[in-house]
């Protein structure tokens, strides 16, 4: 019996012992768990970012699945910096417009068309909440805003005056589509620059009276004042405020020109003087030939993209140079026209030098 009780006692030792043991682990396991609680709750709290643009709070945002990118509630963005957005239900697409500016963003995929041009920053945008996020960097890179992170908390800033360039060249390309109107001066293909146009870009001819984009037409020399900022594509874009004629009332009646770039491949000389030049290029419209040859009178322009004259001597062969030209041309091959205006863009001389 006292051997029963014995063994009875040490399983009652071993089973408090154990028990107490048990429920030391017991004691261990549940810190852990509440530790991860806690983790996750400092993690949540550090996951929500505070943003504010010019100076006042919009509503938060949050940092995407990998916690590098800070994500923005873009309409809350938008109406803070006074740009107009649309959003389309069907597409989940949002255009927003400001000005000249036009952005296209749509939900999940990582391709932002800023004025007809695509833009990816690495993190597509995104439907949360019932709201569409932006990746923080599309306030920098789309809106030109001014963005500084630091910690949870994102400044985003725009500059109330708008800084601008003035710059000359000849127009070679007009584009009259719906609300993606634009033209290209300075250069053909993808030299020069292109202006996008809004409603509120205003046109003035050379005597200082309004005019339309319908009033413009390729070979006129204009002025253009447009944002500081362009994009990275060739040929760069940029949002354009005001588009002055230089040409005089006369010239700027020529609406069915033709055009031609290219390198001028013979020249032709009478009486001691510079009669033709055979281009071969690209041609700037639908109707004009990529090659064609071209009579120099004596009203013919000869100039650069600033619109300054420049010496027929620079017309040689191996130059690069811009023909604008009448409609009307021989049925030969190339065909023959009288040229209008010669935008020289890069003598041969430059050319045998690089």
């Amino acid at each position: 019996m006292n051997n029963n009780m014995k063994k009875v006692s040490a399983l009652m030792a071993l089973s408090m012992a154990l028990g107490g043991g048990a429920a030391y682990a017991a004691t261990l396991d549940n810190t852990q768990p509440v530790h991860q609680t806690s983790v996750s709750a400092d993690s949540n709290a550090v996951s929500v970012v505070n943003v504010s643009v010019n100076g006042a709070t919009i509503s938060d945002g949050y940092w995407n699945k990998d916690g590098k990118v800070a994500m923005i509630p873009l309409r809350d963005l938008t109406d803070a910096l006074g740009i107009e957005l649309e959003w389309n239900k069907e597409t989940k697409t949002a255009e927003l417009t400001r000005g000249a500016l036009w952005t296209q963003v749509i939900t999940g995929k990582d391709q932002y068309s800023v004025n007809k041009m695509l833009l990816t920053l690495g993190t597509a945008p995104e439907i949360t909440g019932g709201k569409l996020y932006v990746p923080v960097s599309f306030a920098e890179k789309a809106l030109h805003g001014q963005v500084n992170t630091t910690g949870n908390q994102v400044t985003i800033t725009s500059e109330e005056d708008v800084k601008t360039v003035t710059e000359r060249g000849v127009i070679t390309r007009i584009s009259n589509q719906d609300k993606y109107k634009s033209i290209q001066i300075g250069g053909a293909g993808t030299d020069g620059i292109v202006l996008n146009l809004s409603d509120e870009t205003k046109f003035i001819s050379v005597e200082g009276k309004e005019i339309a984009l319908t009033d413009l037409a390729i070979g006129m020399n204009v002025e253009a004042e447009h944002s500081l900022i362009t994009t990275r594509s060739l040929p760069p874009q940029t949002p354009t405020y005001k588009v002055t004629v230089l040409d005089d009332a006369a010239e700027s009646q020529l609406k069915d020109v033709l055009g031609t770039a290219g390198t001028i491949e013979n020249v032709t000389t009478a009486e001691g003087s510079i009669s033709q030049i055979e281009i071969t290029g690209t041609r700037l419209t639908e109707t004009a030939p990529d090659h064609v040859v071209l009579n120099i009178a004596k009203d013919t322009m000869i100039v650069n993209h600033e619109g300054e004259t420049v010496k027929a001597e620079e017309l040689t062969k191996g130059a690069k140079v811009i023909g604008f030209y009448s409609p009307v041309l021989t049925r030969s091959l190339p065909p023959i026209g009288t040229a209008w205006k010669v935008v020289v863009e890069t003598p041969a001389t430059e050319l045998e030098a690089k």
